[in-house]
């Protein structure tokens, strides 16, 4: 009995393999391999030549040097060119344990507003410009191509440190945004790959017919409005790469989970959708629990129907992985069929956006971030902040010495270059107004303590930010929020002139700010980044009136 399930599934699976060169560059274009930015990219240059891997995901888990970033790009499409690669390298850039991974934000480019931030400002203009010019970041140092937009709406199962990467609830809103993205992307030769994860009722549909090759109907569960943005963007750009949520971790059983995905994406994508361009794997790290194996992860992931895979980084697993994959095409436990339509999907989606002109001109980051760059973050950030009290803010016409109490919650860094406190910049430009900031961090575990108490008592004005992480803490959020309103419920029914003035800025999913807050002024940034709570900030403080509106 092997360690996985897996591993007693494919133990056959070993010994060398006798594949033609054809038939071993057709695999190669359905696998995407690591490289840390901190590596030197010849260590990838046998992988290029066999199997001839036809992508590479360049991975930071710190600030990178950009030129350095773009030197190592230049270097791969050469040793690509060198192997004799009909196509160039599908080259993505990810950061690692940040949360917005599709861009580049914190690595020397421009902080640009999420997509829901991007939803709030009503503008699809905007989100092209935008679209635009990420690419235009992306493309002076290599990079062809992005995991963005993501197409899953806004729903009671997104967890809220995934709000931000949506569009928000409303298909029409997702769609538009959603195509502004990948047409501004496009506009600079960036592809754009979708990431969209089936809605759980079609998957349920397969899932529990014990032959899934057969065409099941599914036409009630695919015109749910959860599955209106996939098949707008795939009528849309039908030969697009795909980045397909379902995953085979997702399932109790590998052959199942194999047997499920596959289906999906056959019957949803490939007939009903008409979608003819390559799907994309999960591009997390590759599985090791106790059904899947990192080794073997590849290999069904491709069985599943899905057409490009990530293998491990560790170097060991993935070239056991490659070994694997060559001996399942030999021995037709993976049919070359499969492999071929994939590699020809992918192929052909590379026609699109790639040549080797622009691959092997070498990059230069020189004229990429400009004045102009910062002028459209800014102005796209305080299009998105939006205030859900329709009066002035409450912090108009007091005293410029009050006390004002500044409560933020402790959060995840955003990027390995952020400040170790992300709320500072909000701090910072409430201090402006020359009211007297005392700033006191809460953390949702413990609470309010103490602490807090003497503050909430004297301030005059009460600066609550809420920024929930994740939906295992939304019963101590409630918690937070119940025992602030009864701090605060001798001072409330003071007369008028004595109450504290009180506002709540939501720097994370809308929906923290449902209900809870009666009585106290509301304004959403939905991020906390440098230039959504500077925005959010001008807004608190009268300077401006806020334009956006809630996505949800």
């Amino acid at each position: 009995m092997g360690t996985h399930v897996c591993c007693d599934i494919f133990k056959s699976l070993t010994g060398p393999s006798s594949l033609g060169g054809q038939e071993v560059r057709n695999l190669g274009q359905t696998l995407i391999v690591v490289l840390d930015h901190h590596e030197h990219p010849s260590i990838l240059r046998p992988l290029l030549a066999d199997p001839g891997i036809g992508s590479v995901i360049i991975t930071c888990t710190d600030v990178p040097d950009l030129d350095r970033v773009a030197n190592s790009i230049y270097q791969l499409q050469q040793f690509a060119k060198e192997a004799s690669h009909d196509q160039p390298l599908l080259i993505g850039l990810i950061q690692e344990g940040r949360l917005d991974e599709f861009l580049p934000f914190g690595l020397g480019a421009t902080r640009f507003p999420s997509a829901l931030s991007l939803a709030a400002g009503q503008s699809t203009d905007s989100t092209f410009q935008v679209g635009s010019a990420i690419g235009k970041e992306l493309a002076s140092i290599g990079v062809n191509w992005v995991f963005t937009p993501t197409l899953d709406l806004l729903s009671d199962v997104t967890e809220p440190l995934s709000a931000s990467q949506t569009f928000g609830s409303n298909p029409t809103m997702a769609i538009n945004h959603a195509k502004a993205l990948i047409e501004g992307l496009a506009f600079e030769s960036v592809s754009a790959c979708s990431n969209a994860r089936p809605p759980a009722a079609v998957l349920e549909v397969f899932r529990e017919k014990e032959n899934t090759e057969r065409g099941e109907d599914i036409s009630e569960q695919s015109e749910s409005p959860d599955f209106l943005p996939i098949a707008s963007v795939i009528a849309r750009y039908p030969q697009n790469s795909m980045q397909f949520g379902a995953a085979i971790h997702d399932f109790p059983v590998p052959e199942q989970s194999a047997r499920t995905i596959r289906a999906a994406c056959e019957q949803v994508l490939r007939k009903k959708c008409r979608y003819q361009g390559p799907t994309v794997s999960n591009l997390a790290e590759t599985p090791d629990d106790a059904s899947v194996c990192a080794k073997h992860a590849p290999l069904l992931t491709i069985l599943s129907g899905l057409d490009m895979v990530r293998l491990a980084k560790e170097p060991i697993t993935r070239d056991a992985s490659i070994s694997t994959l060559k001996t399942a095409v030999a021995s037709n436990d993976l049919p070359l069929s499969l492999v071929s339509a994939a590699a020809a999907r992918v192929a052909t989606f590379k026609s699109q956006f790639l040549t080797w002109e622009k691959a092997l001109n070498r990059p230069s980051t020189e004229h990429a971030l400009t004045t102009a760059q910062d002028l459209l973050a800014q102005r796209t950030f305080r299009a998105s902040t939006t205030a859900i009290s329709q009066k002035p803010s409450p912090l108009l016409g007091l005293a410029p010495n009050s006390m004002l109490a500044f409560l933020t919650p402790t959060v995840p860094r955003r990027h390995p270059n952020s400040p170790s406190d992300p709320f500072e910049p909000l701090g910072q430009a409430l201090s402006r107004s020359g009211f007297r900031i005392r700033h006191v961090p809460y953390t949702l575990s413990a609470g309010l303590t103490e602490n807090h108490r003497p503050f909430l008592q004297r301030a005059a004005a009460i600066v609550f930010v809420m920024c929930n992480t994740s939906s295992a803490l939304i019963e101590s959020q409630d918690e937070v929020v119940g025992a602030l309103h009864n701090t605060l419920r001798a001072r409330d029914a003071m007369p008028v002139e004595q109450r504290p003035r009180k506002i709540v800025i939501g720097a994370g999913d809308p929906r923290d700010l449902r209900d809870a807050f009666d009585g106290w002024w509301a304004v959403c940034c939905y991020e906390y980044s440098r230039g959504a709570l500077e925005a959010a900030a001008e807004v608190v403080l009268g300077e401006r009136q806020a334009t956006g509106r809630l996505p949800v």
